[in-house]
């Protein structure tokens, strides 16, 4: 058995799931300067997602766009059993209110800051872990 070391970052695993080229980009982007975060998949659209799920594949955090046209994020959510910790990232925020009815950690309104998704990061961090300390290390 390993004692993870409260002071060493924890690593989070994450997936994208986005229509949109850009900003599965702008995401990994993002990802790649956040040492606390590594990037298991980047999945063009809902059904991809629902696919990668279904094979039993899970990831700490689910960057995850509202608006696509296959199967739109708030469909997939409640298609999923377990769904991981989910990071809304929308264009649009009038989904807000029915995505925190589906209790997400977070909704990002594109474009956003790297400092926002800093934010959203660590809330995420916090939701998994909130009795120990995070340990993230968010510096870029």
């Amino acid at each position: 058995m390993l004692l993870e070391d409260a002071a060493s970052p924890r690593i989070l695993t994450c997936a994208i799931i986005d229509d949109e080229e850009i900003n599965r980009l702008t995401l990994q982007h993002c990802i790649s300067l956040t040492s606390s975060l590594r990037l298991v998949a980047s999945l063009k659209g809902g059904v991809e997602g629902l696919n990668f799920f279904s094979l039993g594949r899970r990831v700490d955090v689910l960057f995850l766009d509202v608006e696509m046209p296959d199967l739109n994020g708030i469909e997939m959510m409640h298609l999923l059993p377990e769904p991981p910790e989910v990071i809304f990232t929308t264009a649009y925020e009038s989904f807000g209110m029915e995505a925190y009815q589906l209790n997400i950690a977070d909704y990002l309104v594109k474009p956003f800051s790297f400092g926002r998704f800093q934010q959203a990061v660590q809330r995420v961090a916090e939701r998994l872990h909130p009795t120990a300390p995070t340990g993230l290390d968010l510096r870029h």
